[in-house]
């Protein structure tokens, strides 16, 4: 295990970012991890990141106001009881299972807990195999376990695969570049679980705004007809997808390894939007030099950008944002013409929707205005 701590850019000897990037790969037989600590704002994040993504391994960005020795002493006292190493997970049967997170599994070390994330198809019985390197020697562990069919129960595991899965795509995105079906499966992911942060809500609104979504039924509809805060919105995401090192990289980056390492999907998401807001803020600073913040300035944007991602919650397995004084399901997009029902907020039929539909009550306990799906049925509930 290689520990590269760095406050700065590549500026001696080979300095170009792919180079290293491959010199790194050609090197290394899968076995060498890299774990990189950025020191301060002016760090490529892309090189660092590369590095890590090439040798399984992560980085860590310290603020300046954040102390190095901590991070630091905290990370070898994690590392130096190692248990498992290049642990793989394999799955008999019928089972098929995809887009498993954290991917690839990582090290396991004494006292911790390694939590999988993913999607699978099939059901019933089969032989989980968990095979990794222990003292030197490979071992191999085989679990039976029982894959259910569908079910409702645990509402949580959703949206924490949904929060991993949109750290590794805004990682890609972010590392090598954007393209249609990765915005596309971000977008959805971050309007159906509230997985909002200036990024994201960038990609809701355009999206929206290109499918010619009714106002009524947009998930950011203030945000949508505040044209300066758009404007500032997209500036700011242009210049993140051009930038290697500063403050917005930086963030981002912290962002995405927070929902990426999620255990409990309500926490992680605010730490990452938390991450991404403190970015966005950094660009409304007066900019040091003419190359410094295109949205430099905007400070009154960049404060109403903040309100609009937040006006969101996640209640019993979905997403409501907020539209005037009503809290919509975003899942009502999805709808073609469905019929609707009106239910006015505490008389007798709304009290009759309470004790028939027992699913409904997180939803309904949001307000007095609550609009939601029930099988293929918006019901609105209205003062």
């Amino acid at each position: 295990m290689i520990i590269f701590l760095t406050d700065g850019l590549p500026t001696i000897g080979i300095t170009d970012e792919n180079q290293i990037v491959g010199n790194v790969k050609q090197n290394n037989d899968g076995k060498v991890r890299v774990v990189c600590f950025g020191i301060g704002h002016d760090v490529n994040t892309h090189l660092l990141d590369k590095i890590t993504e090439e040798t399984r391994a992560f980085s860590q960005y310290v603020l300046p106001e954040e102390d190095i020795e901590v991070k630091v002493s905290n990370f070898f006292a994690k590392i130096k009881d190692p248990v498992l190493t290049d642990p793989t997970l394999s799955f008999t049967g019928d089972i098929r299972v995809t887009k498993l997170y954290p991917s690839p599994l990582t090290d396991l070390f004494k006292g911790e807990q390694l939590v999988l994330a993913g999607r699978y198809t099939g059901k019933g019985a089969s032989a989980v195999v968990l095979e990794g390197t222990v003292n030197g020697a490979r071992k191999k562990l085989t679990y039976d376990v029982n894959f259910s069919g569908e079910t409702t129960e645990h509402d949580f595991i959703p949206r924490l695969w949904a929060t991993r899965r949109v750290g590794y795509l805004l990682e890609e995105i972010r590392l090598h570049g954007e393209n249609a079906e990765l915005k596309d499966e971000v977008t959805e992911l971050a309007r159906k679980y509230s997985i909002v942060t200036p990024y994201t809500a960038y990609l809701i609104i355009e999206d929206e705004a290109r499918r010619g979504v009714p106002i009524l039924s947009q998930t950011l509809p203030q945000f949508q007809q505040d044209a300066a805060a758009r404007e500032a919105s997209g500036q700011y995401h242009d210049r993140l997808m051009m930038q290697r090192n500063g403050l917005g990289p930086v963030t981002q980056s912290r962002s995405e390894l927070a929902f990426k390492s999620a255990n409990a999907p309500a926490d992680a998401v605010s730490l990452g939007v938390a991450e991404a807001q403190r970015g966005l803020a950094a660009q409304a600073a007066p900019a040091q030099s003419p190359a410094g913040g295109v949205v430099a300035g905007r400070t009154a944007e960049i404060e109403r950008i903040a309100q609009y991602t937040q006006q969101a919650q996640f209640v019993g397995g979905r997403s409501f944002y907020q539209n005037g004084k009503q809290w919509i399901d975003a899942s009502i997009q999805k709808l073609k013409e469905p019929k609707r029902v009106r239910v006015q907020f505490n008389s007798k039929d709304y009290f009759d929707l309470v004790a028939r539909k027992s699913e409904a009550r997180p939803w309904l306990a949001l307000g007095q205005n609550v609009q939601f799906v029930l099988g293929e049925t918006v019901y609105e509930i209205y003062e």
